[in-house]
C-alpha cells in the first residue's frame, strides 16, 4: 500500500516545478542558485500553508536567510529573473508553474516585477519584510497598491528590483452598459423626510425653498404636506429613474452643448453652463472620469473654435476651473480612496485637463491620500499642469510630512526647471533618506552645472544607493566634469570594497558619458592582475568591459580586442561578452 503523503509535504513539493538543468552538476554557482531558489519557493508556499504566527514559518525564514547569506558571501549578489510563469538565474529557468493561482512567478510578474536582486549584507528584517510583502501581494487591491510599490515603500537596503515603468494596469473595468449598472452607482432614499429630488447634488436639497418656488402664491403652513404617501414615492421613483437612464443623461450633455453654440442671451446661456456643471458633478460622483474628460475636452474645443463673446468665454472658463476647484478635488479624493474599479489612466486624463488653480487643492489631496497608485497619478498630473507655476510647489518643500516632500521633489524633477534647484537642494539635505534619494533623481532630470555639483557631492554619501544613483545621473548629464569625478572614485583604494551593484553603477555611468578620456583608466583596470588572489574573480572586469562597450569608439573596441588574447580567462570572457554586445548593437534589426 503506497505511503500517504501529508498535506504539508504535498504543499511544499516542488518536484514538478523545478526542472533539471543540463550541466548543473559542474556549475557550483548554478547549483547553489537552484537550491536557494527552491528554498525561496518553499518559504513562499509555507507562508501560504501555515498561519502567520506558526513557528514553522520562522524556521523556513531563518533557513532562507542562512542560505541567502551563504550564497551572497560567496558570489556577492543573486539576481532572480522573473518571467510570466518562470523564475530564472542567468537566463537558466529554475522554476516554472503555469497555474495562475499558485505560481509565484505569475504573482510577481503581473504587478510589473522583472527581477529581484539580493546583495551581500542581506539582513533578517529584509527577508521578513519581503515575505510579508509577497504574502500581502496575494490579497492587495490592485487599484490601491501593487508589489512594486509595496517593495519600494519598504526601502530595503540589500534588496532591489527591476520593474516595468507602467503604473496603469489593464484590468477589466465597469462602465455602465445598462440601466441596472448605472443605478447601482446611485443612492435613492425614498423616505418622506429624506427625499432627494436631484440625485446629482451631494447636499440635502432645501425642500421648503423648492416647494415655495413651485407654489409661489400659496405659502406652505401645514408641514404635513412634506410627507409623501407610498404611492407618491413610487410615482416619484419612476419619474427619477426615467431621468437617470444613461442614454438620457448623455443626450442631455449633447443638447446643452448645442445650446452653448446657438444661444445668444446671457441668462439662458448661464443656465446651460450651470446644468453642464451638474452633469460633470454627476459623472465625477459616479467615478466616470472618461466621460468627464470628454466633457472638459469639448469645452476647450468650444473656446478655441467658436467666436465667443467675452461673457460667453468667461462663463466657459469658469466652468472649466470649477472642474478642479477645492470642493471637487476633495470629492475626487474620496472616490479614489474607496473605489476599486476606477481606471487610473482615465483619472490622469481628467486631471491633466485642469487649470493651474487646481495645483494647490491637488497638493493638499496628495498629502492626505493613502492610495499609493492614486498618488502617483496625481504627481504625474501635477507635473503637467504645474509646469509654469513651480512657485506653487516650493512652499511644500518645508512640509513636516516627509512623504509629501518626496512627492514635491519628484514633481519638480519632472518639471525640469533650473529655478527649482534651490528647493531641490533643500530636499537633498533632508533628514529622511527617501527624500534625499528622490532629490538625487530630480537633479539628474533637471541638469545644469549646479545639479552636477550636487551630484558630485553625493558620490561620497553614506548611503550606497544614493552614491549609485548619483553616479548614474552624472553619467547622463555630467559630461567631462562628471566623468573626472567618477574616474576619481573608481581609481580609489576603497572602490574594490564596494558592493557589486554600486561598482557596476559607477562603471555604467562612465560608459554612459561615452568619452575616450576614460579609456586609459578603464584599460588599466581591465588588464591589472586580480586583487583577490588565485581562483577568485575580479568582479570589476565585466563592468569595465561593459563600460568600454558602451563607449563603443574604435579605440575602446581595440582595448577589448586586445583583451580576448589575454592569458587570464576572466579578462578573455569579459572582453568577448562586451564585443558581442557591440556587434548586436551594430547589427540591423
Amino acid at each position: 500500500m503506497p505511503e500517504e503523503i501529508s498535506p504539508e509535504k504535498k504543499s511544499l513539493d516542488l518536484t514538478e516545478e523545478m526542472p533539471l538543468i543540463e550541466g548543473m552538476d559542474t556549475d557550483e554557482e548554478l547549483l547553489l542558485a537552484r537550491d536557494l531558489t527552491s528554498f525561496f519557493l518553499k518559504t513562499f508556499k509555507a507562508i501560504r500553508f501555515y498561519p502567520p504566527d506558526n513557528p514553522t514559518i520562522k524556521g523556513f525564514r531563518d533557513q532562507l536567510l542562512k542560505k541567502s547569506q551563504y550564497f551572497l558571501n560567496k558570489y556577492n549578489s543573486f539576481t532572480l529573473q522573473i518571467g510570466e510563469f518562470t523564475l530564472s538565474f542567468k537566463d537558466r529557468i529554475l522554476y516554472e508553474n503555469r497555474d495562475t493561482k499558485s505560481s509565484l512567478g505569475f504573482l510577481l510578474y503581473k504587478d510589473g516585477l522583472r527581477e529581484l536582486r539580493f546583495a551581500k549584507g542581506l539582513e533578517e528584517w529584509e527577508v521578513q519584510g519581503l515575505m510579508d510583502v509577497i504574502r500581502g501581494g496575494e490579497h492587495v487591491n490592485q487599484m490601491e497598491d501593487d508589489l512594486v510599490t509595496m517593495i519600494w515603500e519598504r526601502d530595503f537596503v540589500h534588496i532591489s528590483y527591476l520593474a516595468t515603468d507602467e503604473f496603469l494596469d489593464e484590468n477589466p473595468i465597469l462602465i455602465p452598459e445598462n440601466v441596472d449598472q448605472f443605478r447601482s452607482k446611485l443612492v435613492f432614499k425614498p423616505l418622506a423626510y429624506n427625499v432627494q429630488v436631484d440625485l446629482l447634488e451631494e447636499e440635502e436639497p432645501d425642500l421648503e425653498k423648492m416647494l415655495s418656488q413651485t407654489v409661489r402664491e400659496t405659502p406652505l403652513r401645514d408641514r404635513s404636506v412634506y410627507f409623501l404617501t407610498p404611492e407618491e414615492v413610487d410615482h416619484l421613483r419612476n419619474e427619477v429613474e426615467g431621468e437617470i437612464d444613461p442614454a438620457f443623461v448623455f443626450n442631455v450633455i449633447d443638447i446643452l452643448f448645442e445650446v452653448l453654440t446657438l444661444e445668444q442671451e446671457q441668462e439662458p446661456y448661464q443656465d446651460a453652463v450651470n446644468l453642464l456643471l451638474k452633469m460633470l458633478d454627476g459623472l465625477l460622483t459616479l467615478g466616470d472620469f472618461q466621460r468627464a474628460s470628454e466633457l472638459l475636452k469639448r469645452l476647450y474645443i468650444l473656446v478655441k473654435t467658436y467666436e465667443l463673446k467675452d461673457w460667453q468665454a468667461k462663463a466657459i472658463h469658469q466652468l472649466i476651473e470649477s472642474g478642479g476647484d477645492e470642493v471637487r478635488i476633495e470629492r475626487i479624493g474620496k472616490i479614489l480612496e474607496r473605489e476599486a474599479e476606477i481606471r487610473l489612466e482615465n483619472v490622469n486624463e481628467y486631471l491633466i485637463l485642469l487649470q493651474q488653480s487646481s495645483v494647490k487643492p491637488l497638493i493638499k489631496l496628495l498629502g492626505e491620500l493613502k492610495n499609493s497608485k492614486a498618488r502617483r497619478v496625481i504627481c504625474d498630473a501635477l507635473s503637467e499642469i504645474g509646469k509654469n507655476v513651480i512657485e506653487l510647489f516650493t512652499p511644500f518643500i518645508d512640509d513636516r510630512r516627509w512623504y509629501l516632500v518626496r512627492n514635491i521633489a519628484y514633481i519638480l524633477g519632472r518639471i525640469g526647471k533650473e529655478k527649482a534647484l534651490p528647493y531641490i537642494q533643500k530636499a537633498f539635505n533632508h533628514d529622511e533618506l527617501r527624500v534625499r534619494r528622490e532629490a538625487v533623481q530630480a537633479l539628474g532630470l533637471i541638469g545644469g552645472p549646479k545639479a552636477v555639483s550636487l551630484l558630485i557631492k553625493a558620490l561620497i554619501d553614506k548611503d550606497a544607493r544614493i552614491r549609485a544613483m548619483s553616479a548614474i545621473n552624472l553619467g547622463r548629464i555630467g559630461k567631462n566634469v562628471g566623468l573626472f569625478a567618477l574616474l576619481e572614485v573608481v581609481q580609489s583604494k576603497d572602490f574594490q570594497k564596494k558592493e557589486p551593484a554600486e561598482m557596476k553603477a559607477f562603471l555604467d555611468a562612465i560608459g554612459m558619458v561615452g568619452s575616450n578620456e576614460a579609456l586609459p583608466v578603464l584599460q588599466q583596470m581591465i588588464e591589472r592582475k586580480s586583487l583577490f588572489g588565485i581562483g577568485k574573480k575580479d568582479e570589476t572586469r565585466p563592468g569595465v568591459a561593459n563600460a568600454l562597450a558602451m563607449i563603443g569608439t574604435p579605440e575602446a573596441r581595440a582595448i577589448l580586442e586586445k583583451g580576448i588574447n589575454s592569458k587570464e580567462e576572466s579578462i578573455r570572457n569579459a572582453c568577448q561578452q562586451a564585443l558581442r554586445m557591440i556587434s548586436s548593437r551594430e547589427s540591423p534589426v
